[in-house]
């Protein structure tokens, strides 16, 4: 994972990051760790036996494995965990929708321009969402799919002009749902 800020305030980071991190994480534990064999053991490189329960046991970061594997099996439950890696390519494309401000009224929309979204599925381009970082981090880690979860994550949605309506907001729900995978509840 790359650091894409600097400075004394924390970047945020989305749920799905710290899934990757994590995994990484594990699985180059996993490398070192040895393999056991037929008897329940496994070799170092002095060609000793070591028993798997011993590193275990004697492990001073077995608390840190613990917490990092229990997290990581939270976030999989999570609906960040049902991503496919094809609609996770597509994810910068979401964000960029959501964080773009909205047309104006003068502005005309062009709603016949498409793109393809990961799942083969076309998507509207339209002039966005306008919502904040914290918004668009709350949208990607919770990946709403009904309107109840959308006015939740989303300060004043209601008074917000380009997403006042129950249509418009099914809309950006539709939007979501391409790239969770998951259909909306409408």
């Amino acid at each position: 994972m790359e650091v894409l800020q600097s400075g004394s305030a924390p970047a945020l980071v989305t749920n799905l990051e710290v899934m990757q991190l994590l995994k990484e994480r594990i699985a180059a534990r996993q490398q070192i760790i040895p393999t056991p064999n037929a008897n329940g053991g496994g070799s170092d490189d002095n060609n000793n036996t070591i028993n798997n329960n011993n590193y275990t046991r004697n492990n001073p970061f077995k608390n840190r494995d613990w917490i990092e594997q229990t997290v990581l099996n939270h976030l999989q439950s999570s609906p960040v965990g049902k991503i496919n890696e094809k609609l996770l390519e597509n994810m910068p494309k979401l964000v960029e929708q959501l964080r773009r401000e909205p047309a104006t009224s003068g502005e005309e929309v062009n709603s016949h321009h498409h793109t393809e979204v990961g799942n083969g599925q076309p998507q509207e381009q339209l002039a966005g969402y306008g919502l904040t970082k914290t918004e668009t981090l709350q949208i990607l880690n919770h990946l709403p799919s009904s309107l109840v979860e959308l006015h939740l994550l989303i300060n004043d949605l209601e008074r917000r002009e380009h997403l006042d309506e129950d249509e418009k907001q099914l809309k950006l729900l539709r939007l979501i749902s391409q790239f969770a995978g998951e259909p909306a509840k409408e």
